[in-house]
C-alpha cells in the first residue's frame, strides 16, 4: 500500500473505528481529503475506494497502473448513487425483489457507472432495518474483497470485467438528498390502516443509527419512530 486518503483527523463520523488511525499505525502515508491529489505523486497498481465521498475526476482514475476500483455496497446496476439501502428496502415489496447486493467495480467518471468485477448478495428480510441490512452486507463485503484480493495481486481483474448493460432489471439512481422531507410522518397517516403496510417499511428503511429516524409530531412533542434502541449507538 503506498498510502491512503481519507477523513481529516477529529472527523466525527458514524462508525466505529478510524481508517486514518489504522493507517497510521502501520506506517502508512495518511492525506486528508483535501489533499487528495497526492496520489498522483505515487506510483501504484490500484486505486482502491471504499465508502470515500468524493467524485474523481479523470486525471486520478487514470492514474493507476492497473485500475481504479470501487467497493459499492449496492447491487450494480440496480442501485447507484446514495441511500440505498434505505431505497432497497422501500422497492422491495413494490418490486417483489428481497435481495441486496454489494459490487466491486471498475470506477469511471460517470457515478458507479464501470464494468462489474463481482458482486456478493444478501437477503432483505421483511423485519429489516436500513441499519440491519447494512450491517449484513459489509460482511458480505469483506468476503466479496478477500474472493477478489488474489485477482488484485496477480493483475487479473481485467478478466473479471462484465460491462453493466449485460445486466438485467430495474436500474435506480439516488441522490445524497433523496430522503429529504420523508422522515416526517402525519399522526393521520399513522393511524391509516390502509397506509400501515407502507409506514411500516417506511419507518424500518430510516431506522440507521446514529442518524435522525422518522418521527411524528403530536402536540408540538417530537415522536421518534423506530424499532433499533438507539441509546446503544
Amino acid at each position: 500500500m503506498a498510502l491512503v486518503v481519507t477523513y481529516p483527523e477529529g472527523h466525527d463520523g458514524w462508525w466505529d473505528g478510524s481508517v486514518r488511525t489504522r493507517a497510521e499505525t502501520y506506517g502508512y502515508p495518511v492525506y486528508p481529503l483535501a489533499e487528495e491529489r497526492r496520489i498522483l505523486d505515487y506510483q501504484v497498481d490500484y486505486l482502491l475506494s471504499v465508502y470515500y465521498p468524493n467524485i474523481l475526476d479523470a486525471e486520478l482514475l487514470d492514474h493507476p497502473d492497473q485500475e481504479a476500483i470501487n467497493l459499492h455496497q449496492a447491487e450494480l446496476p440496480r442501485y447507484r448513487g446514495s441511500n440505498v439501502f434505505t431505497h432497497a428496502i422501500l422497492n422491495a415489496r413494490d418490486d417483489d425483489y428481497w435481495q441486496y447486493g454489494t459490487t466491486m467495480h471498475v470506477m469511471a467518471e460517470e457515478v458507479d457507472a464501470g464494468d462489474v468485477i463481482d458482486r456478493r448478495f444478501v437477503e432483505i428480510r421483511e423485519d429489516d432495518t436500513a441499519r440491519s441490512l447494512y450491517e449484513r452486507t459489509r460482511e458480505a463485503s469483506i468476503d466479496l474483497f478477500e474472493a477478489t484480493l488474489p485477482d488484485l495481486v496477480a493483475h487479473e481483474i481485467q478478466d473479471r470485467r462484465t460491462p453493466q448493460s449485460v445486466f438485467d432489471g430495474p436500474r435506480y439512481f439516488y441522490t445524497k438528498d433523496s430522503l429529504e422531507g420523508r422522515k416526517e410522518i402525519d399522526p393521520e397517516r399513522l393511524a391509516d390502516p390502509e397506509a400501515a403496510t407502507a409506514v411500516y417499511d417506511l419507518i424500518r428503511a430510516l431506522d440507521f443509527p446514529p442518524h435522525k429516524p422518522a418521527y411524528t409530531v403530536l402536540k408540538g412533542r417530537t415522536v421518534f419512530l423506530t424499532k433499533t434502541g438507539y441509546e446503544d449507538r
